[in-house]
């Protein structure tokens, strides 16, 4: 695994590397969906070189929905200087004792697509009975 996780850290809290939406997708700081996976499990362990109240503020900024039986945490990322444009979606899903990490890069070609990022990654948690509207009983 290339050693990017921690300047990609730092540049998602310090915004020093170009649009904060794009820099992890193209350029010399770019990661796989594997390393963006293996970054997210140290923040979510609290494994990273830096202060717990550092990792508590990035953890609060990246909730995208709270209910009593989840939080769901993501950042949105839209790379133009590729074509087609890339887009992902990266972050996790806790539930009860459980973590479901996740990272999902796409080709955008219409601008449309780019709320397929979030509704890709809802409609699989939901398959997976983990969030409401799901198949599965929980």
């Amino acid at each position: 695994m290339k050693n990017v996780l921690l300047p990609f850290f730092l540049c998602l809290v310090c915004s020093g590397c170009g649009p904060i939406d794009q820099f992890w997708l193209s350029g010399s700081l770019r990661i796989s969906s594997r390393e963006q996976v293996a970054f997210l499990h140290q923040l979510r362990a609290h494994q990273l070189p830096v202060s717990e109240r550092t990792i508590a503020i990035v953890k609060d900024i990246l909730i995208q929905e709270e209910t009593p039986d989840y939080v769901l945490r993501g950042k949105t990322g839209w790379a133009v200087a590729t074509e087609p444009h890339l887009g992902c979606y990266v972050g996790w899903l806790d539930r009860a004792d459980e973590a479901y990490i996740f990272a999902l890069t796409m080709d955008i070609r219409p601008p449309a697509d780019a709320a397929l990022r979030q509704t890709i990654v809802r409609r699989v948690f939901q398959e997976m009975g983990l969030l409401e509207g799901g198949s599965r009983s929980n």
